[in-house]
């Protein structure tokens, strides 16, 4: 107060600008190094005020911009050999996730080029011998829809193990993303796994029931989808300022 004096019926705008910086330490248990954050705080305070000799109120606005900035700490002062080897052993193991899919990337890759090629040879073959063209869907048939799953769930598996790898190096902050690759490419494997019940007289009945009922299903999810978005946009709208993401 003895150098600071504000005459508060002559104040406009006052604007804050500070920074703060700080280390989030991770325990143990989450198997992660400590991250540094740095803070770029801009506090604008615009006051309106309306002057009257009776009330003497006013009306303030306020106006709060942050800035967050995770980075890597470059002085590490913490020492634990049995964390880092965890470290390196989860980065081994992602490493051979990626080698795996990429063989079955290729692998499926080229059944799916060779599947093509014997299409063609089949087109130009009936044409020539019984000068009649294959119909859209026969020519589907040659396509394995298993083989491209496959490959989709193996690029999903490939990109969001590369994210993690990068995340866990400090280098991404991508959580969101990588989440979702690796979620999706998951339940795309566990689904790809139903193809090897096929081998099962009992089970094989079922699948192809399911490929026989599958457009028809497909017609009633596509109905039944604007009650479920409509209660998904609900939810979103009720509740979503309520939680953090």
């Amino acid at each position: 107060s003895s150098f600071f004096n504000l005459e508060f019926y002559r104040l406009i705008q006052v604007e804050i600008s500070f920074k703060l910086k700080g280390v989030g330490l991770q325990t143990i248990h989450a198997r992660e190094l400590p991250d540094c954050y740095a803070f770029q705080n801009t506090v604008t305070l615009d006051f309106q005020i309306t002057f009257n000799n009776r009330a003497h109120s006013g009306k303030i606005k306020i106006y709060f911009d942050s800035d967050t900035d995770i980075q890597e700490c470059k002085d590490w002062h913490i020492f634990n050999s049995v964390l880092q080897k965890n470290t390196q052993y989860i980065l081994v193991f992602d490493g051979f996730v990626i080698l795996s899919c990429l063989a079955s990337l290729i692998l499926c890759t080229r059944s799916i080029i060779l599947a093509w090629r014997l299409q063609k040879r089949f087109v130009t073959f009936f044409l020539e011998k019984y000068k009649r063209r294959v119909c859209y869907a026969d020519r589907l048939e040659f396509l394995n829809g298993w083989y491209v799953l496959v490959i989709i769930s193996d690029l999903m598996t490939i990109i969001g193990s590369i994210l993690k790898m990068e995340i866990k190096a400090k280098n991404l902050t991508s959580y969101d993303v990588c989440s979702i690759l690796l979620g999706t490419s998951t339940l795309f494997v566990w689904v790809g796994v139903i193809r090897y019940l096929g081998y099962f007289q009992t089970y094989n009945v079922l699948i192809l029931t399911m490929q026989a009922s599958l457009p028809k299903v497909l017609r009633f999810c596509c109905c039944a989808g604007m009650i479920y978005l409509g209660y998904t946009f609900c939810g979103w709208i009720v509740l979503g300022p309520y939680h953090e993401k």
